[in-house]
């Protein structure tokens, strides 16, 4: 029986807002940058915002740089948070899913663990208020490794103050999901967020009420 859920955000909670939007491309035309290339140097680079040890904004100003905008390329704060607002898009379903373990298994430990840049994170809590709903803040950004490295879930396993024996990971990435497993976790592919309500019920084995239906937008 599971007594711990490590959920992923982009893709889970959120839409992956450089993978499905064109956040990458409208970030480029303003800078006179590739986007093509914008984004191979962004996937060079995301360790370090992801892992905190760098700004989200100065990577992906170093990126436009290396990507063709100009030398000395001013990124403008407000504008790209702007942007990064305008192109996220809530999953309903996914907060739903955790109002009905927070019903049915109020036992379960909740873990957020994202691949993020804190930045990033806190932008989507100031307008969706994500963070609070976990047990366990375990993101890349607060336990200064990636997913799905063995480091990665041995600091979150840390940070929980339990081991991840009765973890179930939640996530989009079957690449992730495939690591996670070769890791010893357990694991649920997300296919559809809007799914997921019912797809938790059968893993924690409760039922799908009413009261969680109504809470589904």
């Amino acid at each position: 029986m599971a007594d711990t859920i490590l959920m992923d955000a982009g893709g889970v909670l959120f839409n992956n807002v450089t993978e499905e939007t064109d956040f990458l491309d409208r970030l480029a035309a303003r800078h006179g940058a590739d986007t093509q290339r914008l984004r191979r140097e962004i996937d060079a680079r995301d360790a370090a915002y992801e892992t905190g040890r760098a700004h989200v904004h100065d990577v992906l100003r170093d990126a436009l740089a290396a990507a063709g905008a100009p030398a000395g390329v001013a990124v403008d704060a407000r504008w790209l948070d702007d942007l990064y607002r305008d192109c996220l898009a809530v999953h309903p379903g996914a907060f739903t899913a955790i109002d009905g373990i927070r019903r049915h298994r109020p036992d379960i430990l909740l873990v957020l663990t994202n691949n993020e840049a804190a930045h990033w994170d806190r932008v989507k809590d100031d307008r969706f208020g994500h963070l609070g709903r976990f047990d366990v803040i375990a993101s890349s950004w607060q336990v200064g490794e990636v997913k799905p490295t063995r480091e990665f879930f041995e600091a979150v396993a840390q940070r929980c103050g339990r081991s991840l024996d009765n973890a179930v990971l939640l996530d989009d990435n079957p690449d992730v999901l495939a690591e996670a497993r070769h890791h010893g976790l357990r694991t649920l592919h997300v296919e559809s967020p809007g799914t997921l309500p019912e797809a938790v019920a059968r893993l924690l084995h409760f039922p799908v009420t009413v009261a969680d239906r109504k809470g589904r937008k």
